[in-house]
């Protein structure tokens, strides 16, 4: 961020960076990890209204891949953003 904003604009370029970090980094992250772990239960705790509450019984190689999965995605997106920013990256 240093390189790329002009001497005054750094302080906001840093907030804005730290805002879309929160947004992309905090925010999807644990609803895709929990409905991963949702998708791998197999006995639901059912009441007498029939509404579902906690799981009792996990699928743990349905997790497990569901989980890898995950943060394979998300790594190889990673990657492939940090190879297009040294690709596209010119320098002042």
């Amino acid at each position: 961020v240093y390189r790329c904003v002009p001497d005054k604009q750094r302080s906001f370029a840093l907030g804005v960076q730290s805002v879309f970090l929160r947004l992309l980094g905090t925010i999807p992250g644990p609803i895709l990890f929990g409905v991963a772990i949702d998708n791998s239960c197999t006995l639901w705790d059912v009441d007498e209204c029939k509404t579902k509450g906690a799981c009792w019984v996990y699928d743990n190689e349905r997790m497990a891949y569901l989980l890898m999965g995950i943060s394979a995605a998300c790594k190889i997106i990673t990657i492939i953003f940090v190879v297009m920013a040294v690709c596209l990256y010119k320098p002042p």
